[in-house]
């Protein structure tokens, strides 16, 4: 297989990363903004459906990305967990049918689990392990770059969804967009030719659980120190990250004042820096210089947060968003490519699954309890982007400590 100028190749990486980050798009912003106004305004329902899926999505990734390492195989886990990934999204308008607000919420939680372990198998599993396989490190920062780019085309394909729940309805949009991932995922998926160094391997460890605590054995941490260090300063700015965004729909509409057909339009303006500052990313790694785009991430991504929490004005706003979206999407980009170029040959489904536990597990377990909290006491205002900005900072611990930010 031809790695770095197959555009068969490069169509179904954006085809399905696009069409995947629709799916957790919606499920990020769109499940949490149903549940606010559907079924219930207390926010412990939102914190515990982060954290929940984010556990779920996490152990999915371990179990699934072992099992298609020892399998050599990706391509049925990616095609039929889209075609199921995108009934389970439709499915979450069941939870309106019970007979009471806790049954509902509970309802809202259990299908978006079960949402989240089909879109894990597919995408966080398979996916991504899939994008490693086809790809080397003349080209990894530039796949990764594209891949990690998918939520912001996702983003504008998106923006019009306010207007379409405004207009038509959650029914209309919800099932739309799950016929959507199920039929395009199942005839892209079925373009997909498996990676020329994945085979099958019945030497490993037959049981999954051994093999999941030895990627964070002694052993592992020892052999892989760089990695480990810059998963953890992608984590913390996730953890900061989390804090607003799971509840940025909720605060654009209720203390932004900015209707649902309006509030995606809040992030538009800073898509174009985004993708610049993704591609500079995955230049940099090809390029050996990652560890520039380390050090500047959480520095652009505490300023635009802070000035997300200092006012009102929209225009403001939106300059906010693109300083907090650049720094947050440069160490994305950045982190993930080096990640991937660290990780080891014969692990790489697994790895997928360590690398869950930092930029998943954690921060959407973390980030959103420190959300609930803080508006369960301080009420629905700015101190939400504080927090978010200050706990960004953090992420300089491992970075000095790998000695990122002095290359």
């Amino acid at each position: 297989m031809e790695k770095k100028n197959n555009r068969r190749i490069i169509l179904i990486v954006v085809i399905l990363g696009v069409l995947g980050q629709i799916a957790w798009g919606l499920e990020n912003s769109w499940f949490n903004t149903y549940t606010y106004d559907v079924i219930t305004t207390e926010t412990w329902p939102i914190a515990l459906m982060n954290g929940a899926s984010a556990l779920v999505a996490t152990l999915t990734t371990f179990m699934v990305g072992i099992f298609s390492d020892r399998e050599g195989k990706r391509k049925p886990f990616i095609r039929y967990g889209y075609v199921i990934w995108g009934f389970f999204t439709a499915a979450i308008i069941l939870a309106e049918v019970m007979p009471n607000k806790l049954a509902a919420a509970l309802t809202v939680v259990i299908i978006d689990c079960v949402m989240t372990f089909f879109g894990s198998t597919a995408y966080d599993a398979c996916y991504n392990a899939w994008t490693t396989d086809i790809s080397d490190e003349s080209n990894r920062g530039k796949i990764t770059a594209i891949v990690q780019i998918a939520p912001l085309v996702s983003g504008v394909i998106l923006v019009g969804a306010g207007a379409i729940i405004d207009s038509f309805g959650y029914h209309t949009f919800f099932i739309g967009v799950g016929a959507l991932v199920s039929v395009v995922g199942l005839i892209v998926g079925g373009w997909i030719t498996e990676g020329d160094d994945l085979k099958p391997d019945e030497s490993r460890n037959k049981n999954i659980i051994k093999d999941i605590l030895s990627a964070f054995g002694k052993q592992s941490r020892t052999d892989n120190r760089e990695l480990f260090l810059i998963l953890s300063a992608f984590c913390i700015l996730a953890i900061g990250f989390q804090v607003s965004y799971a509840y940025e729909m909720i605060y654009a509409n209720n203390y932004l004042e900015v209707p649902k057909t309006y509030a995606t339009l809040l992030t538009a303006g800073a898509l174009p820096f985004i993708v610049a500052a993704s591609f500079i990313g995955g230049k940099l790694v090809d390029s050996d210089n990652g560890a520039k785009g380390l050090a500047i991430s959480p520095i652009l991504f505490f300023v635009g947060a802070a000035m997300h929490g200092m006012s009102k004005n929209i225009v403001v706003i939106i300059i906010a968003r693109i300083f907090l979206y650049v720094g947050y999407f440069l160490m994305t980009v950045t982190a993930t490519a080096m990640f991937k170029n660290l990780t080891p040959e014969d692990s790489r489904g697994r790895f997928e699954g360590v690398r869950m536990v930092f930029v998943v597990l954690l921060p959407m377990i973390i980030g959103p309890q420190i959300g609930s909290f803080l508006i369960n006491h301080f009420g629905l205002n700015p101190i939400l982007y504080f927090v978010t900005g200050v706990v960004g900072l953090f992420a300089y611990i491992p970075l000095i400590s790998g000695k990122y930010i002095r290359k």
